[in-house]
């Protein structure tokens, strides 16, 4: 058997969709998700172009299904964080900004309005990730992600406000990084300190 068919194969017995994800997320970074091709993801498969249909809808799907990802890999980032030696929401904001600045058209997408268009099982992992942040900044121990479960409930004792505040700061700062926001006359920033310097809205 050949490489090409024993390619096909693999892909036929259900790990197409786990390479097209692969494929398109290095596509995203190269030429961003307008650009992006499903067609011709599939053509550097070495699929029909039809293969790809059989697991996205369209296009917008199958962007869900990357955003999704980047949202398990950023989870699995802050998750690793949380439990190390320095664990907790300042280590998670620096966390956070590295992902950003290291895959800036995933974290551009992550946060665009496709998410409002795609349908909820395609932001599973984006719900996990903000659960994850309210439980640290509630102090509570968090929950594996598998306990969580596709619609995970507000945490017990964590307050919305300082959730959502915190979000929109390490999110507003990381968007002023990597779309070079800052003004270039004034002196470079301690970036690394800013996303440590998470607001604490209820301790305050």
């Amino acid at each position: 058997m050949d490489e090409a068919t024993a390619k096909k194969n693999t892909y036929h017995h259900g790990a197409l969709r786990e390479e097209l994800i692969r494929r398109g997320l290095e596509a995203l970074e190269r030429e961003g998700a307008e650009a992006l091709s499903l067609r011709s993801l599939a053509e550097a498969a070495g699929v029909s172009k039809a293969a790809p249909y059989r697991h996205f809808k369209d296009k917008d799907h199958f962007l869900g299904a990357l955003a999704d990802e980047g949202f398990r890999r950023l989870y699995a980032e802050l998750d690793a964080a949380r439990r190390g030696e320095h664990g907790g929401v300042d280590e998670m904001g620096a966390v956070y900004m590295r992902f950003a600045i290291r895959t800036p058209a995933l974290y551009r997408l992550m946060s665009s309005s496709l998410l409002c268009r795609v349908p909820d099982e395609s932001l599973v992992w984006a719900r996990r990730a903000l659960m994850l942040l309210a439980e640290t900044l509630a102090g509570a121990p968090g929950r594996d992600a598998e306990r969580l479960g596709s619609a995970p409930s507000f945490p017990a004792g964590a307050d919305l406000d300082e959730t959502a505040a915190a979000w929109a700061y390490i999110h507003g700062l990381s968007l002023i990084r990597i779309d070079r926001l800052y003004p270039e006359y004034l002196p470079e920033p301690d970036w690394e300190r800013l996303a440590r310097a998470i607001p604490r809205l209820g301790r305050a």
